[in-house]
């Protein structure tokens, strides 16, 4: 039984959350040329089964967060990092092994939450995850994995997720023009004519989303099925199917490089614009998570680990 309300892992637990997984060369390569690779069986049924207990005891009301989301999700949660199925999952030798080899460097732990999408919602529509990453530099990585804890069928069911591959198309330059804009505006610089011409380019109407569409790619996932990918990858939700399930459950995983430093302007820039900087639009001050406002302690431009609110390095 936990000992905390907020735990659904007992600390005697001994089942194996993480399966060693071989990825092949030609796999590997490939994600460092798309920045995405579905791992297939990376996580076993006790760690899908404690993921759902603690995704669905963490999930509320999108509305209740004051956000647009309300209406792309039903309900949705941060914070999902401080539980122990997930420090299980990221402390887990095998974890280590595939998910750093793959990078190719250490990385920080930093979040994690869970979303649940429902029929009718939209999910989230074509971006890149600029409130995650808005604290660091565009040069600094960043990763998301991605863990459906429903299969994912997306001709017959949707709710999955679309992304393009980089080397087609990339948030880097969306991240530059974040910190370079979010700059002009704390010297209090008119940024309105720029952001016009950027919101033109980059808003769901426009002919990016034709591109978009064309080159997306959709993979099935079966449990255990996670998708690592960059903090520039463009995607977006798939909506669910009248043939799909009534909702869709799913956690994700944020992960910095170990290098990783404070972009003070850029994170008050996306912050007031609800990660919309780089694209030209302004979404309001998103309060479903303060993730990087804790660094109070290190300077612009310092190294994130050097601060004592850090999350574990892996």
């Amino acid at each position: 039984m936990s000992t905390v309300s907020h735990d659904v892992v007992d600390a005697n637990d001994t089942r194996c959350f993480v399966n060693p997984v071989d990825i092949p060369l030609e796999k590997s390569e490939r994600f460092k040329e798309n920045g995405f690779i579905k791992i297939e069986g990376l996580l076993s049924p006790a760690c899908i089964q404690a993921l759902r207990e603690a995704a669905l005891l963490h999930v509320r009301s999108a509305s209740d967060f004051d956000t647009n989301y309300g209406s792309e999700f039903k309900r949705l949660t941060y914070g999902l990092g401080q539980t122990g199925v997930l420090r299980r999952i990221y402390t887990a030798n095998s974890f280590r092994k595939i998910v750093v080899s793959l990078i190719g460097n250490p990385l920080i732990m930093s979040e994690g939450l869970a979303l649940e999408l429902r029929k009718g919602e939209t999910g989230f529509t074509w971006h890149y995850d600029s409130v995650s990453f808005r604290f660091i530099r565009p040069i600094d990585p960043g990763y998301s994995i991605w863990i459906p804890l429903n299969n994912i069928d997306p001709d017959r069911d949707g709710g999955g997720m679309a992304y393009i591959p980089e080397n087609l198309l990339s948030g880097v330059f969306n991240y530059q023009l974040s910190s370079l804009l979010s700059k002009k505006i704390s010297k209090g610089d008119d940024i309105s004519a720029m952001s016009s011409s950027l919101q033109k380019v980059f808003s769901t109407s426009s002919l990016l989303k034709e591109i978009f569409e064309e080159n997306k790619v959709e993979d099935e996932f079966s449990l255990g099925d996670v998708l690592l990918f960059t903090k520039s990858v463009w995607h977006r939700t798939s909506p669910l199917k009248q043939s799909g399930p009534n909702s869709r459950l799913a956690v994700a995983i944020r992960l910095l490089d170990w290098r990783s430093r404070l972009d003070s302007g850029m994170f008050e820039g996306e912050t007031h614009s609800g990660g919309g900087m780089g694209m030209g639009v302004n979404w309001g001050n998103p309060k479903q998570t303060i993730y990087g406002s804790q660094f109070v302690d290190i300077a612009d431009g310092d190294e994130l680990r050097n601060s004592r609110f850090c999350g574990p390095i892996i």
